[in-house]
């Protein structure tokens, strides 16, 4: 396997946070620019896409910049632990079924938080295995499982697509393991700092379900994400916002690609159905 490529995707608005998020990796480096600012990064090399692609197209468009056979991803604002690297490369190598790496994020009070655990219900925080999710800006990919499984869904522009891709993954017979000992430190956030979290949030949940699951699945998954962002919504802004957004994934054409039953049952076996 040639040696492990990270990626980090950036707006350039963050210069202090990204020079520590580059200083904390020990491989070779893309700091992907999604827009036109002009960012300095030392130990890097700087690409741009000269707009802003979104996230999943982003990061799609530059791990198709390199050839290396895993490539890591990692927020801008966020920092690798140490020995990252050696434990990422050591779990590719021990499976060749593995096709990406789930990492712990841990926040500034060394903490997980329950919505970063790959888990039905954020428990056993501590502990690894397979699971059926990754987070999109703590992970690595095998090259050949991303490309297999077809890539982040660019119109998503942000928010679920990793849970989208992970579903494939899975379809495609890859597995996801979750190494508890490679820890990324990232400051505890939530969907309200992205100016349209909310809406999107809504959104994808149904664009995701109705291209990717089957349509029974799709249902019950899109009828329950109803229910349970309302309940998250911290207000009535927010709530207002996520029930448009998923009005608006009911509208957005979408192109039906659905996982194979066996897949919903192997999801299911793992712990997290792909109702919830």
């Amino acid at each position: 396997m040639s040696p492990l490529h990270w990626i980090i995707l950036t707006r350039g608005d963050r210069p202090a946070e990204l020079a520590a998020a580059v200083r904390s990796v020990d491989a070779p480096t893309t700091v992907l620019v999604n827009g036109d600012a002009e960012v300095n990064a030392p130990g890097a090399e700087v690409i741009s896409t000269g707009q802003n692609l979104g996230i999943p197209a982003g990061r799609d468009w530059a791990l198709r910049q390199t050839n290396s056979d895993a490539v890591g991803f990692l927020d801008d604002d966020a920092v690798a632990g140490d020995g990252i690297g050696d434990l990422i490369r050591r779990a590719f190598a021990a499976d060749p079924t593995i096709g990406a790496v789930a990492l712990r994020i841990v926040d500034e009070h060394q903490a997980t938080a329950r919505r970063h655990v790959p888990r039905l219900g954020g428990r056993r925080a501590e502990i690894g295995g397979p699971v059926t999710l990754f987070l999109g800006g703590a992970c690595a990919i095998r090259r050949d499982a991303y490309l297999d499984a077809g890539g982040y869904w660019g119109e998503l522009f942000y928010g679920h697509e990793e849970v989208e891709l992970a579903w494939r993954l899975i379809d495609r017979g890859w597995r996801i393991m979750y190494l508890p000992d490679a820890c990324v430190f990232h400051p505890r956030t939530d969907i309200g700092r992205h100016p349209d979290g909310w809406r999107l949030t809504g959104r994808n949940r149904v664009m995701i379900a109705r291209r990717t699951l089957p349509w029974t699945v799709a249902v019950a998954h899109t009828t329950a994400w109803l229910l349970i962002g309302l309940a998250r919504a911290p207000g009535r802004s927010q709530r207002s916002a996520y029930v448009s957004g998923w009005r608006q994934g009911w509208r957005r054409p979408v192109d039906r690609s659905p996982i194979a039953w066996s897949t919903v049952w192997r999801l299911s076996r793992l712990g997290r159905p792909p109702v919830v």
